[in-house]
């Protein structure tokens, strides 16, 4: 089965300016994550990652055709709010400019801002981050 948030981790990963930011060189791999960070990431933090998880259905088509227009939260930590911001800009930017391509069984359309930005720290250990919420149009293939 397709997972919308992998094929929106997997477009966020794709310009360099966002992996210049979360990316690891040494290791060729990025920090997007979905719905939560990682464990074995937490040590390391707070540092410049992308979390995406939805936040609601909205817009789900009763049709045969497999549409959907999820609401999607996607919070950018940083080590600083100043940091978190700089990575929400590019995240923001790319976004809006997104244009349509495929990715993890999806194809994914578009992506409207809804709400945001927010600047906010985890209740718990106090890592800034900002948050945006977008509304993805996708189809499944």
């Amino acid at each position: 089965m397709a997972d919308l948030h992998e094929a929106v981790m997997r477009v966020l990963n794709e310009p360099q300016a966002i992996f210049d930011l979360i990316g690891d060189d040494v290791e060729n791999t990025s920090r997007a994550f979905g719905v939560e960070i990682p464990k074995a990431e937490a040590e390391f933090m707070p540092r410049k990652c992308i979390v995406v998880r939805q936040s609601g259905l909205a817009g789900q088509s009763r049709s045969f055709v497999r549409v959907q227009r999820p609401l999607m939260d996607v919070a950018c930590y940083g080590e600083t709010p100043y940091e978190a911001e700089l990575l929400r800009l590019e995240v923001n930017r790319f976004l809006k400019d997104f244009r349509r391509r495929m990715s993890e069984g999806f194809l994914l359309h578009s992506f409207d801002l809804v709400n945001g930005p927010i600047h906010l720290r985890e209740p718990q250990t106090g890592w800034p981050y900002v948050l945006e919420t977008w509304r993805c149009l996708a189809s499944e293939t």
